[in-house]
């Protein structure tokens, strides 16, 4: 189906808001995938994209996906190292660290 204008605006909108919420510059370069691949859907509206098994998905899901993909990873920076998140004397120590994206936390 052909996307008219009024539905580019809607995706780009909601791309726009899961690349800030996902931690990346509102016009990083993924964003342009993001926008290819989504599609409204349901009542009301929604912007989701197809995974590989053929259900909806957020984009902040799709987002987390292509981070792990090796065709996008150049895209996205690398953290240098990995805390738990019920770690919190290492949360704090590295709350700078954190906030900047060099590490990251699971």
């Amino acid at each position: 189906m052909q996307k008219t204008e009024i539905m580019k605006r809607f995706i780009h909108r909601d791309v726009v808001k899961a690349l800030v919420y996902s931690r990346l510059d509102y016009d990083h370069p993924i964003g342009e995938v993001l926008e290819r691949e989504a599609e409204i859907v349901g009542q009301p509206g929604c912007v989701r994209v197809l995974d590989e098994s053929g259900g909806w998905i957020m984009l902040e899901d799709r987002i987390k996906e292509l981070k792990s993909d090796p065709r996008y990873a150049a895209l996205f920076l690398q953290p240098e190292a990995k805390i738990a998140k019920g770690s919190m004397e290492q949360l704090s120590q590295n709350f700078d660290a954190i906030a900047a994206g060099k590490v990251e936390v699971q």
